[in-house]
């Protein structure tokens, strides 16, 4: 009968163990789960989200950060390269002959003035302008170097641009071969 009560409590002994090592590792395993959860949760946190009336930079009097003041670039706006597709694809809704129009009879009519591109405080007599006129025709005005403010409202997430100051650029050619060699600076107005 001993033997039989020793053989009963040591099976019931090994029973337990393997039943309590059992639930140790169903228990350690839904810990790992939660811990590997909560891990990633910290890991990649959603964006905050902003709201409507916080922004990150301080605004001028029209309500957007000023970006540039100023920046300038060229454009072209004529396609100078014989055989290319693209740039002819680029510039096929491109006029600017009605833009220099307007320019030119503001500056002769007394509108806008005239700066020379080198010297930007010198104004430019009409004299001036006219002998450039005879010198370039405005149908070759290849480029527009302009001179702009850039404002972003980050409210309603607008970039605007406003032109301060624009110079036309004529195309200069080789008189032989009509090879393409830059652009010469007719003058530069502010508007």
């Amino acid at each position: 009968m001993k033997k039989i009560s020793l053989l009963a409590l040591c099976s019931f002994l090994v029973a337990t163990s393997c039943n309590s090592i059992t639930n140790d590792n169903k228990q350690a395993a839904a810990d790992s789960i939660v811990e590997v959860q909560t891990r990633s949760v910290i890991a990649a946190p959603p964006p905050p989200v902003i709201k409507e009336t916080e922004f990150f930079y301080n605004f001028d009097s029209a309500s957007a950060m000023i970006i540039s003041d100023p920046i300038t670039y060229e454009v072209v706006v004529k396609n100078h390269k014989i055989d290319d597709d693209w740039e002819e694809e680029r510039l096929a809704k491109t006029d600017i002959k009605p833009l220099a129009n307007a320019i030119f009879q503001a500056v002769y009519k007394g509108r806008l003035k005239a700066y020379d591109y080198f010297e930007e405080t010198r104004e430019m007599p009409i004299s001036e302008i006219k002998a450039l006129e005879k010198e370039f025709n405005r149908k070759d005005i290849g480029n527009i170097m302009f001179e702009e403010k850039w404002y972003f409202n980050e409210k309603t997430m607008t970039l605007t641009k406003k032109v301060t100051g624009l110079t036309f650029g004529y195309e200069l050619r080789d008189p032989q071969t009509k090879d393409f060699q830059g652009f010469k600076a007719a003058f530069k107005v502010k508007l």
